[in-house]
């Protein structure tokens, strides 16, 4: 028991505040204690999925790839017809070297190496052009199926799925719930 007849106000201030503290910090740890406990006995849900596996189930995919392959063969042809006209000036080149003068052969010869830096050109170019194009029309696919397991992790309460594809996990157990068809269900695939 504390007794304030002999204390100045200063110090039974200090008193007052120091209880109060002490009973704000037992309620806190006691509102604490109960919001773990609460956590505690709630199961956690963990899931686990291949979204390589699910990406590879999409019917929109085949179309991609098919206009890829499109792409695709229009500049593997255009690089062709490139590397044959190149190719026949090389030969009629070689045909006539030596009846040309050495400035005719120097500017036929600059000629062939600015058409062969041509092609090297248009090789890269077209390699970026078809990355590019494969990048703009397969990310609304990859965001889809993200969304998709956002949307079954949220609607199932899981706390974490987990990739498989990225070879990420070491373990898992049977506890685990593979939430590949629930997000082939939510993509509408079969």
């Amino acid at each position: 028991m504390i007794y304030w007849k002999n204390w100045d106000i200063k110090t039974k201030l200090i008193a007052i505040n120091t209880l109060r503290m002490k009973r704000c910090y037992t309620l806190f740890g006691l509102f604490f204690m109960c919001g773990f406990i609460m956590v505690a006995q709630q199961p956690m849900k963990f899931g686990h999925v291949n979204s390589q596996e699910i990406f590879q189930a999409m019917p929109e995919l085949k179309t991609i790839e098919t206009t890829l392959e499109s792409e695709f063969s229009s500049k593997e042809s255009q690089l062709g017809t490139m590397q044959k006209d190149l190719q026949a000036k090389q030969e009629a080149y070689m045909n006539v070297a030596q009846t040309l003068t050495q400035e005719a052969r120097m500017a036929k010869e600059q000629e062939l190496q600015e058409l062969s830096q041509k092609i090297q050109n248009f090789y890269m170019l077209a390699q970026q052009q078809l990355k590019s194009k494969e990048q703009e029309l397969k990310m609304p696919l990859y965001q889809k199926v993200q969304t998709a397991i956002q949307e079954v992790g949220d609607e199932g309460g899981f706390l974490y799925i987990f990739e498989l594809g990225s070879g990420m996990p070491v373990f898992h157990s049977e506890k685990s719930v593979d939430v590949a068809p629930l997000v082939k269900a939510k993509l509408g695939i079969n």
